[in-house]
């Protein structure tokens, strides 16, 4: 997992699946809720209208003594019943009911209403909430008729709870599954991420396990599998086409230089025995030119083995090399100790280039070479006192076969510090190319081997 929980992928990935399984059940939930609402509130208010409309064409049909005493029979216990009812006279008075609210309640354009009324029962005053209907019956008289609704008021505040424990619950279900779900899908990013960078790294790949689901994921462990398959036979066929051409390429070389040997043995007078000369050094120019293009096409494959390497040891050994073909233009301070992973010979080759080149092109020059631990790298420096290199062909430099403008005369194959290059590429070092005025710095950091970092 990366650093911060927040910018990790098995983080979103839990937080979104949890974002749509909430938003999914407060949906459902929501209209689960708003729908019986709705239908027990028409079902109150049916029954509501229907009696009322029946106590209107009762009062129609009935004398007014006999109306009053059908609502008290109605009104008598309400609480079982549920009904709720109070009847008006063209005065105002009350003449029957088991309420008295109509003088207070406010009724909207439809004459329903909403109220709180105290109700005793079993010696305990409890509140209850009434939704009414009221009706002008006529001649000054008003009849409410109502429904005790505090059973929906309890039902909607059950409901609330039961949505708000739902949602709760699925987030934490969601978290759960989204974490599961989020960590295996990393697990196999992860995998094929590690396995990547070893096979870059030059060491071969190793082929991940399915899980024998048959899903997308294990699909996509499949196919990688099968990209490695195809990698290693492609780099097999590189490898073998390579050191078969360069055999071959050897092979020839040898014979033409033997044959060139032979012809300068055999030569008639100076001119014949130049011109043998001259073939002789176009030849070992070019196996020479051939070794460093093997070279780089080996850094730059990433199939070279790498261990690790005492690279303090390496740098002293060819500092002692170089000193005696340069006597007094030579100095090296190294620090002992230094240790880095990466490839021995490659790493010797590139730091014997950048000798090679100083003391090359540095003319007379003073060449200085240090080694020396900075925070967690090797940082190697040679500095010459020659010309340098102007900043805007550094870049140049590096490339492949470029001479630049007054190196026509010297003596190589243009390939020093593509080598150098390709060799900090194969170890993710550092390479820098600085002006020392006058001069060159060439700079290489290398990071130390994790035991050396230890230390």
């Amino acid at each position: 997992m990366r650093s911060g929980v927040a910018r990790s992928s098995i983080a979103r990935l839990a937080l979104l699946y949890t974002a749509v399984l909430a938003a999914s059940m407060v949906v459902v939930l929501g209209a689960v809720y708003v729908l019986t609402s709705r239908i027990i509130e028409n079902e109150t208010d049916q029954l509501i209208a229907a009696e009322a409309q029946g106590l209107a064409e009762d009062f129609r049909e009935k004398d007014l003594d006999s109306f009053v005493t059908s609502v008290k029979e109605r009104a008598d216990d309400p609480w079982v019943r549920g009904g709720v009812y109070e009847l008006r006279g063209p005065s105002g008075d009350f003449l029957a009911g088991n309420v008295v609210a109509l003088q207070d309640v406010r009724l909207d354009s439809k004459g329903w209403t909403e109220f709180e009324v105290a109700v005793s029962r079993r010696d305990e005053d409890t509140g209850r909430r009434i939704r009414a209907r009221v009706t002008d019956l006529g001649g000054g008289f008003r009849l409410l008729v109502g429904r005790d609704v505090q059973d929906r008021q309890t039902f909607r505040r059950v409901m609330l709870q039961s949505l708000a424990w739902a949602v709760v619950a699925t987030v934490l279900f969601g978290l759960l599954g989204g974490w599961w779900l989020g960590r295996r899908i990393s697990q196999a990013a992860q995998a094929i991420s590690a396995n990547a960078a070893r096979i870059a790294s030059g060491a071969p790949g190793e082929r991940l396990p399915l899980t024998g689901s048959g899903d997308e994921i294990d699909g996509l462990v499949n196919r990688f599998n099968e990209l490695l398959d195809r990698v290693d036979v492609l780099t097999g066929t590189l490898r073998a086409v390579q050191d078969s051409t360069a055999h071959d390429l050897r092979g020839h070389l040898n014979r033409i230089r033997g044959a060139a040997q032979a012809a300068s043995r055999l030569a008639v007078g100076p001119e014949q025995a130049r011109a043998a000369g001259t073939v002789i050094a176009e030849i070992d120019r070019l196996g020479a030119t051939l070794q460093e293009l093997l070279r780089i096409a080996l850094a730059e494959s990433g199939t070279a083995p790498l261990e690790e390497v005492d690279f303090s040891a390496a740098v002293s050994d060819l500092v002692e090399l170089y000193e005696p073909t340069a006597p007094g233009r030579l100095t090296g301070q190294v620090e002992p100790g230094l240790r880095v992973h990466g490839h021995r010979q490659l790493l010797a080759q590139a730091v014997a280039n950048l000798i090679d080149n100083a003391l090359k092109y540095g003319g007379n020059s003073a060449v200085t070479l240090t080694l020396a631990r900075v925070g967690d790298s090797a940082r190697l420096e040679v500095r010459d006192g020659g010309p340098g290199i102007p900043a805007e062909l550094r870049e140049l430099a590096v490339q492949r076969f470029r001479r630049l403008p007054g190196a026509s005369g010297l003596p190589g194959t243009g390939l020093g510090l593509s080598l150098v290059a390709a060799v900090a590429r194969l170890h993710h070092a550092r390479l820098e190319l600085a002006d020392s005025a006058p001069g060159l710095t060439v700079v290489l950091e290398i990071p130390l081997a994790l035991a050396a970092q230890a230390a």
